[in-house]
C-alpha cells in the first residue's frame, strides 16, 4: 500500500496526463515540483509509471504521435484510484494537524450531513466482503415504516451524493440489491461463508451504464444528446456526470453533449439541476419526459 505522499505524487501524475495529453516527462516533473513542493527525478517518474500499472491498472503510455505521454482511458479504474486517493487525503490532514474538533471547525466547512450514519459499520462489511462472509442485519424502511431482517453475500461498498450503499444479494434471491448504509442496524458478520452468485461480476457492471443506483429501469442503453451553453460545458468538463460524457463547445455559445447510457430517475435529476443550461435534443421520448417535468413543476408556481 502507497504512502499518503506516493499516493498525492500519483494522483498529481494522472490528473496532469488526463488534462493535458501529450505532456513530456520534464513538464510533468515541472508540475509536480509546483504543486507538492517536491523534487522528482526522471527514475522516480518512471517508477511512479510502474507503480500505477502494477498496483492501480493504470497503464502510462508514451504516444508519438503527440510527442507525449497519455494515459489508457479506463474510467471505472481511473474513478476507483481518485475515490481512493481523496479517501486517503484525510491521512494528510491528520499529518498537518487536524487531531482535534476546535481544529477541523477552524480549517473544514463540511456538506451538511449531520443526519447521516452508518459509517460505523463499514468496517465489518469490508470484513465480510474481504473473508467471503456473509452478513446479517436490520435494515429501516423510511417510506413503509418498517424493519426487515436480511442475511446477505456482501460484494461492494458504492458511493453516491455522499451516501454509502452495501451491494450484496440477500440469501433468498440471486439479483444484487442496494442498501443504504444509514438504514442499516444490528450488522453482525457471520461464520458462514458467502455464497457463490451467478454472473456476479455482470450483474456489478450494470452500474456503469447508469448514473447513481437504479439501473433496471430499462434494459436499453441509449445516445442521449444535449445541447448545452458552453460555459455549462466547462463545469460539466470538470465533474462529468457519467465516464460515457462527451463535450464538444460551439461558435454560437451553445455546444453539445453526448452520453451514452441508460436514462434512469438519477440521470433525470441531474438533468433538471442544470436548468435553463442545457436542452435535450434526442431521444424524443426522454425529450419528452423532461419536458414533461418542467411543466408539472411550473404548474406549481401559477
Amino acid at each position: 500500500m502507497a504512502n499518503y505522499k506516493l499516493l498525492k505524487r500519483l494522483e498529481r501524475i494522472i490528473y496532469f496526463i488526463k488534462t493535458a495529453p501529450g505532456i513530456s516527462k520534464l513538464e510533468l516533473i515541472d508540475k509536480i515540483w509546483d504543486t507538492t513542493d517536491h523534487e522528482v527525478s526522471e527514475r522516480t517518474i518512471e517508477r511512479d509509471f510502474t507503480t500505477l500499472k502494477t498496483d492501480y491498472g493504470l497503464d502510462i503510455v508514451y504516444d508519438r504521435s503527440l510527442r507525449g505521454y497519455r494515459i489508457d482511458d479506463d474510467a471505472e479504474r481511473l474513478g476507483t484510484f481518485f475515490k481512493f486517493a481523496e479517501l486517503s487525503s484525510l491521512a494528510d490532514l491528520y499529518e498537518a494537524g487536524l487531531k482535534d474538533y476546535k481544529t477541523f471547525q477552524k480549517w473544514v466547512i463540511p456538506d451538511d450531513s449531520s443526519a447521516f450514519k452508518g459509517l460505523h459499520n463499514m468496517q465489518k462489511i469490508l470484513q465480510g466482503i474481504t473473508l467471503s462472509q456473509k452478513l446479517s442485519f436490520t435494515k429501516v424502511n423510511y417510506y413503509q415504516n418498517s424493519r426487515t431482517v436480511y442475511t446477505v453475500t456482501p460484494l461492494r461498498l458504492k458511493e453516491y451524493l455522499n451516501r454509502w450503499y452495501l451491494i450484496a444479494v440477500p440469501d433468498s434471491l440471486e439479483e444484487i440489491r442496494t442498501f443504504g448504509l444509514d438504514r442499516i442496524e444490528n450488522l453482525q458478520v457471520l461464520p458462514e461463508k458467502a455464497k457463490l452468485i451467478k454472473d456476479g461480476e455482470k450483474q456489478l457492471h450494470q452500474f456503469l451504464d447508469v448514473i447513481g443506483l437504479n439501473y433496471n429501469e430499462t434494459d436499453k442503453v441509449e445516445k442521449v444528446v444535449l445541447q448545452a451553453q458552453n460555459k455549462q460545458i466547462k463545469y460539466l468538463r470538470s465533474l462529468p456526470l457519467h465516464h460515457s460524457q462527451t463535450c464538444v463547445e460551439g461558435e454560437n455559445g451553445w455546444g453539445r453533449v453526448t452520453y451514452e447510457l441508460k436514462p434512469n430517475y438519477e440521470f433525470e435529476t441531474q438533468i433538471l439541476k442544470l436548468g435553463a443550461m442545457v436542452v435535450v435534443e434526442k431521444p424524443l421520448w426522454f425529450r419528452e419526459r423532461i419536458a414533461g417535468h418542467i411543466k408539472g413543476m411550473n404548474e406549481l408556481y401559477t
